[in-house]
Order: structure tokens, then C-alpha cells, then sequence
């Protein structure tokens, strides 16, 4: 592993989470150390289980990519980048405070609760 590549996923929007974990798994995949920081609306979505889309179609079009096969379930994907030994996920202390979210409401995909300290020495970091 050469570089740590660090992935701030701020934005709550389904397809925004889901191809950041997507390009997260490929990573892993790759034998590059990831680093997940879930922040604000991401985070809060996350622990809800919502699915928040930006519209009815867009809903009905992932809906069916995923019953067909065409898609996986963000669980899916974020297990498969996981099982590459790579991939570590951050959720954010502050949000979760800000969003009265607790330990028991995040996914136990979730490696720990820390601040964007965790994530800010990345040799390249995204923002999502």
C-alpha cells in the first residue's frame, strides 16, 4: 500500500453514497487504503436506512436496477470492499451529535466513531 486515499462523503443523496462506497470497493479492491469519513446528511441518511432519492423515477430506475440484479445493496457494497482488508469507515462524532444519532443507530459495517482528524492526513482525499 502505497498512499491512503481518504473519501468525505457529505452529501445525503443515495446515488452520491452509493458510487462513493462503489469507487471505495474498487479501491480496496486494488489493495489501496481507504478511509470512509461519513459526515452531515450521508451520515444521517445512512443511520436511517433512507434511501433519499430526487424523485419518484429515480427511485422506481435504482429499485429495479437492484431486482435485477444490475445493482447491489449499498450493504453489499460496502461488505465486498470490507472483505478486502482495506477499507476502514469513520462516522463523524459531531454529526452524529448534531443529528442526536447514537453507537446502536449506525450500520455495524461502521468502524468507529472519530473526527475528520481521521481522514485530513489522506495522501488524496475526495469530497462527496
Amino acid at each position: 500500500m502505497d498512499r491512503i486515499v481518504g473519501i468525505i462523503i457529505h452529501s445525503g443523496e443515495w446515488d452520491r453514497i452509493y458510487h462513493a462506497f462503489s469507487i471505495a470497493s474498487i479501491l480496496a479492491s486494488m489493495k489501496e487504503e481507504v478511509q470512509v469519513f461519513l459526515t452531515y446528511w450521508a451520515l444521517r441518511n445512512i443511520c436511517m436506512r433512507e434511501k433519499v432519492f430526487d424523485g419518484d423515477e429515480e427511485r422506481e430506475i435504482i429499485e429495479r436496477g437492484i431486482k435485477r440484479g444490475i445493482l447491489r445493496e449499498l450493504d453489499q457494497i460496502v461488505n465486498l470492499g470490507k472483505s478486502f482488508g482495506t477499507l476502514r469507515i469513520i462516522a463523524c462524532s459531531g454529526s452524529m451529535e448534531l443529528f442526536n444519532l447514537k453507537k446502536e443507530d449506525l450500520p455495524k459495517w461502521v468502524d468507529k466513531i472519530g473526527g475528520l482528524t481521521e481522514v485530513i492526513g489522506a495522501d488524496n482525499i475526495v469530497f462527496i
